[in-house]
């Protein structure tokens, strides 16, 4: 078993078989449950915290899906796939809170293939100055600068500067990939494209190659024209392009789910000062938007949008630009929400911008935008209590 550290976490790499597991489940909530919840995984006679990074990389590695547990118990599955599959063995990342102890285990992979440990990943992106580095759920994301510079530009008046994101799985599930990414500097906004077309997949190699290799030749020369060219039309399209009433319930949607979820700093206000979660609904943060959008039920008469059949909220615009809701996610994203509602919001901006907007190119006069949607963006601290520093 191997160990690396940072100043909050520790990641312990093992091998085992699956036949050795063992589960801890307890009553479920529901009477009429078809199984019972899992709270423990035992790795040797050590019990941890089972995560949906392990069960999921649990049934890709092993072909099966969360249903079967519906039919037969975990131990049971566990057995009929040893006694099958006697000498296949699996890798697995088992990730320690330094300060509480806990412990969780995170994906589990083939040890034929490589993983790239957290020690090395950390001391690379020293070297390479990757900026806004933080962790979540065995993947560590950092923000780099193109070798070739930050080719800024403008949109409407906006100046934005090229960057990338390197997103790279520490536990052996998934390999690394790069995301395209945009930085609007008036208000250090950035937008990653978590989309296909704008992803870019790192191939490791086997388990006995060294996956910083195929890292450092990515950072050094990455380059990628005509995606940062196909993601600066998408962005100029969008300023003269009205949002949709379905575009903008899909984000409206989002937002008030990473609300109720809790999934946006409690530091967030809105423009009369409130706490955004100072109600059940978070209207501070919502009023915001709807501010942004107009009250696109009073403009319809409709107390319910939802009557609306998808295809007619396509056609019907609303009081800004498909810009202003990337704006407003972006801002959201990167000041105000937590991890996973940051990259929850950004892969709505990924698929938003990936395929053509409902009503693309309906108006054709640039207009003065935003800076700041959400009060006190441009003086809240980002990231703080999800940063590795190194």
């Amino acid at each position: 078993m191997s160990v690396c550290v940072n100043n909050s976490h520790t990641f312990e790499y093992g091998v085992t078989t699956i036949g050795q597991l063992r589960v801890e489940t307890s009553e479920p909530e529901e009477k009429t449950a078809r199984h019972r919840p899992v709270t423990k995984v035992f790795v040797g006679d050590e019990p941890v915290t089972p995560t949906d990074r392990f069960w999921n990389s649990l049934y890709v590695r092993y072909g099966f899906s969360k249903s079967i547990f519906s039919y037969f118990s975990h131990e049971e599955v566990f057995q009929r796939i040893a006694e099958k599959s006697p000498h296949e063995r699996m890798r697995y990342c088992i990730e320690r809170d330094r300060k509480s102890g806990r412990a969780r285990i995170l994906g589990i992979s083939n040890p034929k293939r490589a993983v790239v440990a957290h020690d090395e990943l950390k001391d690379l992106l020293a070297r390479y100055e990757g900026q806004k580095t933080t962790y979540h759920d065995g993947v560590v994301e950092s923000h780099h600068m193109p070798r070739t510079g930050s080719n800024r530009f403008r949109i409407s008046g906006d100046d934005f500067a090229h960057r990338f994101v390197l997103r790279t799985p520490v536990d052996g599930f998934g390999l690394p990939n790069i995301y395209l990414s945009l930085l609007r500097e008036v208000c250090s906004n950035g937008m990653i494209g978590y989309a296909k077309a704008f992803r870019s997949e790192i191939s490791l190699g086997r388990g006995d190659d060294s996956p910083v290799y195929s890292l450092v030749r990515a950072l050094d020369g990455f380059n990628n024209d005509e995606g940062y060219a196909a993601l600066r039309q998408r962005f100029e399209s969008a300023t003269t392009s009205w949002a949709s009433v379905h575009e903008t319930m899909s984000l409206y949607n989002l937002l008030a789910k990473l609300v109720g979820g809790r999934q946006v700093n409690h530091e967030v206000r809105g423009h009369d000062g409130a706490d955004v979660r100072g109600s059940k609904d978070g209207t501070p943060l919502l009023k915001a938007f709807h501010q942004m959008t107009g009250d696109v039920s009073r403009i319809y008469g409709l107390a319910n949008l939802d009557a609306l059949s998808a295809k007619r909220q396509r056609t019907l615009p609303v009081q800004c630009k498909v810009y202003d809701l990337v704006n407003f996610a972006t801002e959201v994203a990167t000041h105000h929400a937590k991890t996973d509602g940051a990259r929850r919001l950004q892969a709505w901006l990924g698929t938003l911008i990936s395929r053509e907007y409902d009503m693309e190119g309906t108006t054709d006069n640039y207009s003065d935008f935003q800076d700041f949607f959400v009060t006190g963006s441009e003086s809240r601290q980002t990231l703080d209590d999800r940063s590795i520093r190194n």
